[in-house]
């Protein structure tokens, strides 16, 4: 199909473009309780075809783009015909002119992973155990789950050079939890590991039931007012985007972010742990075939890098260093126990969100645990709506930590005077 796309192009005469190819093999388990219920194979195979397209306009030179999905099945006329559709879209988009990253022809990379040393539906089967090795209780219980092990294929060739191919792994699924007295309750829960990390979906699990049950027996919502928040897991990691999302390229280019490098993104005075953020790198190279490194992003507080993909950090004349999916922090100073004191703990929301343009957070509560010197109150109801620059000058992490697929850092984080909801 490659030689398809080449010669298609060729025939347009289209000299700018890139071709990326995707092959995906997953073995896939779909259980309701401890039942298997269905298990399927799957592979797939395409191509996204970019396009782009120089012209003038009012005196300015743009580069557009268009991007054609190319399917293994396709005949080389309907892949000319696609690619034919993509060239008269680019002639719309009207880009400032950037170049093409120019890279080179390197061997095919394998990312290492302890996923990569058994046949896919062998992890499959093998997290699906680590999952329901944490179910054996009666009253509450995993009420169905899915578990995905994945193998990923790209490869990346452009008409500026590059060409580039790697391969990755993941093993990914999302279960539910249920608790039938003394009410009936179900939650959702996600995980994703680019690792064998059977020990990480065990413990998920544990508290994922343990959470469930407690939610059945919950009564009382907390009162409106002001409290100390322990936010945790997922949460945590939600929290943290804003700085990775506050400091990418086209936020910094559309003006929408005034962050710069140097710029204490904490604030001038910082009480509470200085941020130790680093992005990390899933895969060898981004999108465009831009090499990816671990990159330090913020260091005790102060940005250390825009970044974001090609085009836009060409408009911002700095280093392109591709688009990130996974952050590192390295903080922490507090046992979990200690920072959990006098606090309001939710464990669940129905939906956790982070706006990365005013730094607003918040969520419906599902489950919190309200820690006081009497003891531990089981609540439920209610919502939590926070401002992260008000409060990220106070911050305190746990020393426990939490890895998934796009985080690694500690499993919680104490925020000071936050606004909840009864």
């Amino acid at each position: 199909m490659r030689d398809i796309i080449l010669n298609a192009l060729q025939a347009l005469q289209i000299t700018n473009y890139q071709i990326e190819e995707n092959e995906t093999e997953s073995a896939e388990l779909f259980f309701i309780k401890k039942t298997l219920d269905m298990r399927r194979m799957k592979r797939t195979k395409g191509y996204a075809v970019t396009v782009y397209r120089d012209f003038e306009a009012e005196g300015r030179r743009f580069r557009g783009m268009s991007t054609a999905q190319i399917f293994e099945s396709m005949t080389p006329a309907e892949v000319e015909k696609s690619l034919q559709g993509a060239w008269f879209a680019a002639q719309f988009v009207k880009n400032p002119f950037f170049e093409l990253y120019a890279g080179q022809k390197e061997p095919p990379v394998e990312m290492p992973s302890t996923l990569a040393d058994r046949p896919l539906a062998e992890n499959a089967l093998l997290m699906a155990e680590a999952l329901f090795a944490a179910d054996t209780a009666q009253d509450a219980f995993v009420n169905s789950a899915e578990i995905f092990a994945v193998k990923s294929r790209k490869a990346i060739l452009s008409s500026a050079g590059t060409d580039v191919a790697y391969t990755r792994y993941e093993v990914k699924g999302e279960f539910v939890t249920q608790c039938k007295a003394p009410q009936d309750v179900e939650q959702y829960f996600q995980f994703s590991y680019g690792e064998l990390n059977t020990e990480a979906l065990t413990e998920k699990t544990k508290g994922a039931i343990a959470a469930v049950r407690d939610r059945a027996a919950a009564q009382k919502s907390p009162k409106a007012g002001t409290y100390d928040l322990v936010l945790s897991g997922d949460q945590v990691a939600t929290l943290m985007e804003y700085y990775a999302e506050r400091s990418l390229a086209p936020y910094v280019y559309a003006r929408y972010s005034d962050w710069t490098v140097g710029k204490p993104v904490q604030g001038a005075n910082v009480q509470g742990e200085k941020l130790n953020v680093t992005l990390l790198p899933l895969s060898p190279y981004s999108d465009e075939g831009i090499p990816m490194v671990a990159r330090p992003l913020v260091t005790d507080g102060a940005l250390q890098l825009i970044h974001g993909a090609n085009r836009f950090c060409q408009y911002l004349g700095i280093q392109p260093t591709g688009y990130y999916e996974r952050m590192g922090l390295d903080n922490g100073t507090v046992p979990l126990k200690t920072l959990q004191k006098g606090c309001l703990c939710p464990v669940s929301f129905s939906d956790f969100q982070m706006d990365a343009f005013t730094g607003h957070f918040g969520g419906e509560i599902r489950l919190a645990y309200l820690y006081t010197e009497e003891g531990v109150e089981i609540l439920t109801g209610g919502s939590v709506n926070g401002s992260l620059p008000e409060k990220q000058g106070k911050l305190i992490f746990s020393t426990e930590r939490y890895d998934t697929l796009a985080y690694t850092g500690p499993f919680a984080v104490k925020i000071e005077g936050v606004e909840v909801a009864g």
